[in-house]
C-alpha cells in the first residue's frame, strides 16, 4: 500500500503592515548640518516645528534632506517663517541621508521616522509544497 504525505493547505496571503521606527531627532537654534541617517528603505516621515520666535516676525526655518555622501539636495522638507509645524513624507530609496537646517530667530526641532513593510504575523505566506 502506498501513502502520500502532503503538507497542510497553505494559508491565504498574509497582509503587509507598515512598521515605523524613529531614526533620530534633533533640536537647536541657528544653522547647521545634522544627521547621518542610514536608511534601508528611504521612506521617511519627518515631523518638524519652530517655536520661540524672537524678535517677532523675524523667524525663518528651512530644512533640506540631502545625500550624506555627495551633499546633493534630495528635497526641501520645510521652508517656513515664524512659528509653525508640519509633516513631510519622502520615498527616495536606501542610502545615508543628512539634513541641512538653515534657521534664524527661532528654535527648531524635527524627528525622522523610517517606514518599512512587514508581514502581519511576522513571517511570509506559506508556499505550498509540490506533490
Amino acid at each position: 500500500m502506498f501513502f502520500a504525505a502532503c503538507s497542510p493547505a497553505p494559508s491565504g496571503p498574509q497582509p503587509i503592515v507598515a512598521v515605523t521606527r524613529t531614526v533620530g531627532s534633533w533640536e537647536g537654534r541657528g544653522t547647521r548640518t545634522v544627521g547621518d541617517v542610514p536608511s534601508e528603505t528611504g521612506r521617511f516621515r519627518i515631523h518638524w516645528q519652530t517655536t520661540n520666535e524672537s524678535p517677532a516676525g523675524a523667524g525663518t526655518f528651512k530644512l533640506t534632506l540631502r545625500s550624506a555622501i555627495s551633499g546633493r539636495t534630495i528635497g526641501i522638507v520645510a521652508d517656513a517663517k515664524g512659528t509653525s509645524t508640519g509633516t513631510a513624507d519622502f520615498d527616495e530609496g536606501p542610502r545615508t541621508y543628512d539634513f541641512l537646517v538653515e534657521s534664524a530667530n527661532v528654535d527648531w526641532a524635527f524627528r525622522v521616522e523610517e517606514t518599512s513593510g512587514e508581514f502581519a504575523n511576522g513571517s511570509p505566506a506559506t508556499v505550498p509544497a509540490k506533490h
